[in-house]
């Protein structure tokens, strides 16, 4: 019995003190005693006496074996005058796992020096209670469904504090050039750069943007759109300094404040620091799981989603459900079996600036509106002025319905407006967006879009009438717009889509429709033949004969190895153009895209038009900026170049590089200290980018947190060893600029032969480098890895005396031959008898 209890306690992990360990007849001569039929030591007792860990596990009433048993955490159990007690129960993590409701987690920290029954039990209620197995010595917590809580997905998440600790900058340009002129004239030239640059130290940043209009120019002026201070941390934003109405507030709509500069500030817990997310239904989906198992989710007898959850309540991802209110039928899967089958609605409201289930958004803002002198289309003038603003903004969700609502203080004039969208149907969705002001001013803007049954066309319409009063510096607005889009290929594969639009501007008195159709003609091993045919006509006042019709048919062909060519005729101001279009992509090289296009006038009366016009155009990526030149000719005669170019910058401390990219105000500078042509690879977030040259600098979208994961380039022929961050964990907000130094050996392989200074071999010699060793042959020769920073081989033999080769491998990549190369520091090597057995490495 002794051995078998010692068995046991060794295979259930339990904690006994020493004296436990020392288990003998000794122990058993002292006296027996027995707790639930297992005769137990007197030392084994003592042990008891003290207090002794033992797991807790999770058991479902009604599963018959404890396979499915989860771990929960672990109880101290106590002797005490000779009654079993728990003195204190320890509930651990469980992400993931099985949730127990508050009542049931209320009751377990309860327990302090509690007593088993005569059943070596503690009931804790109906629907659960503690069971101790002693002979396996474990804790099982059984429970029935009602005693198990529901995991529920996290609809807001904060990202945390900033990875960077030290001040930092990143700073995005756009630069464009537009040149237009004739051989009988001068033409003129246009240009403009806009910069935007941010500054942080954590998450504190000022945000500075501005433009500098025709550079080089006599007319050369620049404008400063925006100084901002911001701090967006932990649920909670705060701005303040000369801003634009959206960055004074994001939440509820304001649409009559115009481009004028504000100074003010706002506050708020619309924050980008707070992920959102707004893809899980508003009415969750709960799965019951009396074992690990996994969900089914099914439309229409499609099946959309399969998860794997543990034992427990979970609610199940509805995040990559399509959007819409409809029903589902939802399976649980345990052990192969179905044990629960049933149909469940799901509602999924689009609101990109507002989670599902998420808490209502709120945002105070206010300041100083420097308003321009402005004049209305009926010859209202209104004069420059400066004006207080006050306002508050507020969104949500109200079951379906979702909702935006600002009220604010604008030149003594006071504004409400809002904005609400409800699902009618699962097909049918309405939105309505209104303003009205204390001047009388009035705006109703209402928009319903319908997915027809089929899946196969959906249909929009909306209508805005607005009306000014006296202070507002608006216009008086009144548009209707319908649309849609009919994909005829589900009635049958030969025919395409059918897209049609019209657009009425009964203030104006103009109005104009589109027609467009597509259709796939062939596709195949040798490319893809498209048709496209479109017509539109637009009219500028109520007489129908005063419009402009425009038509066109094209067939594009998609050719292997990124080629693309297009054919067709168009007919515009009363004559016909034969239009031809190529474009070659290419993969490698600062060149990425090249295209060309000419047309000519085949019919009709040219009224004084070029019946000859063609352009040429360029696309270009390179490390430091990305843009295109385009080269054409005009129907006057002009001919029109222009460039643009795109990049950013990221500085901290000593380091500052550049990139060609500029899509976001938050990056991260690898310092891979890389000489000449070699090349790595980064991994962020899954996105794969090379790195060339000693660094790189990568733009990200600020609020963020991503995974770095530097590697080796496939397409390089040097290997690389990172020995340090060759994985690296951020957070960024905006103006936080990373930096990545990984210590990185650049390996190249040599082969040789070594001799002293009087040409005798290093015969079975043990010479070594900064990174390994290695032995000589009968002739000198060796083969080894070589760190192209430390190109150095030593040599030291059993008298003391040392030599070194310093190898030129500033060219060599992967593999190299050095042919002889000459030990510096060793006269001879004759004496040593050419064995090994006297030189050491």
């Amino acid at each position: 019995m002794d051995g078998l209890l010692l068995k046991t306690l060794v295979t259930a992990g339990a904690l006994v003190t020493p004296a436990a360990m020392l288990l003998g007849q000794s122990a058993f001569a002292a006296g027996l005693n027995q707790i639930d039929g297992v005769l137990i030591p007197q030392a084994f007792r003592a042990a008891l006496s003290e207090g002794m860990n033992i797991p807790i596990l999770l058991h479902f009433e009604k599963n018959n074996t404890v396979k499915d048993d989860q771990r929960i955490g672990h109880a101290v159990l106590l002797l005490d005058d000779n009654q079993l007690k728990i003195r204190q129960i320890i509930l651990e993590d469980n992400e993931g796992g099985a949730q127990l409701t508050e009542a049931t987690i209320k009751k377990l920290n309860a327990l302090d020096n509690t007593a088993f029954d005569d059943k070596q039990r503690v009931v804790l209620a109906d629907d659960a209670w503690l069971a101790l197995n002693f002979r396996q010595l474990h804790l099982q917590l059984v429970v029935n469904e009602s005693a198990m809580g529901t995991v529920f997905r996290e609809r807001t998440s904060d990202i945390g504090a900033s990875s960077v600790d030290s001040l930092s900058s990143s700073l995005n340009y756009n630069l464009g050039i537009y040149d237009n002129r004739s051989k009988t004239s001068e033409g003129f030239t246009s240009s403009y750069l806009s910069l935007n640059s941010v500054t942080a130290l954590r998450e504190h940043h000022v945000d500075v943007n501005g433009s500098v209009y025709g550079i080089g120019t006599s007319n050369q002026n620049s404008t400063l759109y925006k100084v901002m201070y911001e701090r967006d941390f932990a649920g909670r934003r705060f701005a303040a300094g000369m801003l634009d109405s959206w960055n004074l507030q994001s939440l509820g709509p304001v649409t009559t404040i115009n481009s004028s500069k504000i100074y003010g500030m706002s506050y708020g817990n619309r924050a980008s620091s707070t992920v959102l997310d707004n893809t899980q239904s508003l009415t969750p989906i709960v799965a019951f799981f009396p074992a690990a198992g996994e969900v089914h989710l099914s439309r229409d007898g499609r099946l959309l989603s399969v998860q794997n959850f543990a034992m427990g309540n979970h609610e199940v991802d509805t995040g990559t459900l399509p959007y819409g209110i409809y029903d589902v039928q939802v399976e649980v899967v345990v052990n192969g079996q179905v044990i629960n089958r049933r149909n469940q609605r799901v509602n999924k409201l689009y609101s990109p600036l507002h989670a599902a289930g998420a808490p209502v958004s709120w945002q105070y803002w206010g300041g100083l509106v420097r308003m321009n002198e402005w004049r209305s289309d009926n010859d209202r003038t209104s004069a420059a002025k400066d004006s207080y603003l006050a306002g508050a903004s507020a969104a949500g969700n109200l079951q379906m319905l979702n909702w935006a609502l600002s009220g604010y203080s604008l030149d003594s004039n006071q504004v409400g407006e809002g904005r609400v969208s409800v699902p009618v149907t699962e097909a049918v969705q309405l939105s309505t967006q209104t303003m009205v002001a204390s001047d009388n001013s009035w705006s109703l803007i209402n928009t319903v879009s319908a997915t027809l049954p089929g899946g196969f066309s959906s249909l929009w319409a909306n209508e805005e009438k607005t009306m000014i009063g006296n202070k507002l510096r608006q216009n008086d607005a009144h548009n209707r717009a319908i649309g849609g889009s009919l994909n005829l290929g589900v009635l049958t594969p030969q025919l395409g889509t059918l897209s049609v639009s019209y657009n009425d501007d009964r203030r104006n008195n103009s109005h104009y429709y589109n027609a467009d159709y597509s259709q796939n003609l062939f596709s195949g091993r040798y490319g893809t033949l498209n048709l496209r045919v479109g017509v539109q006509r637009y009219n500028n006042n109520s007489n129908s004969s005063g419009g402009n019709t425009g038509k066109y048919v094209a067939l594009d062909f998609s050719l292997p190895m990124g080629n693309w060519f297009s054919a067709g005729v168009s007919n515009q101001n009363g004559y016909t153009t034969a239009n031809l279009a190529a474009r070659k992509e290419i993969a490698n090289g600062p060149i990425r895209t090249v295209g060309a296009n000419v047309s000519r006038a085949i019919s009709g009366d040219t009224n004084g038009d070029n019946r000859f016009n063609g352009g040429a155009y360029a696309r270009f990526d390179t490390k430091y900026s990305a843009g295109t030149l385009n080269v054409s000719s005009s129907a006057d005669g002009f001919v029109n170049t222009s460039l643009t170019a795109n990049g950013s910058m990221g500085w901290q401390g000593r380091n500052i590089a550049a990139s060609g990219q500029n899509e976001g105000n938050a990056g991260i500078i690898i310092n891979t200290g890389l000489e000449n042509e070699g090349m790595l690879t980064a991994r962020v977030d899954g996105r794969v980018i090379k790195l060339t040259g000693k660094k790189n600098y990568l733009p990200l979208s600020p609020y963020g947190q991503y995974v770095v994961e530097l590697m080796n380039n496939k397409n390089s022929v040097e290997s690389f060893d990172i020995v340090t961050k060759r994985k690296t964990n951020l957070t960024l907000y905006p103006g936080n600029v990373a930096v990545i130094e990984p210590q990185i050996k650049q390996m190249v392989t040599v082969f040789g032969r070594i001799k002293a200074e009087d040409g005798t071999l290093l015969a079975n010699a043990n010479i070594k480098n900064h990174i390994g060793r290695t032995r000589t042959d009968e002739k000198g020769e060796f083969v080894m890895d070589v760190d192209k920073k430390f190109p150095v081989i030593d040599f030291t033999h059993s008298q003391g005396q040392t030599c070194e080769v310093e190898l030129d491998l500033a060219k060599a990549q992967g593999a190299v031959w050095v042919g002889d190369v000459v030990c510096q520091g060793l006269r001879t090597y004759a004496s040593n008898g050419q064995t090994g057995d006297r030189n050491e490495g």
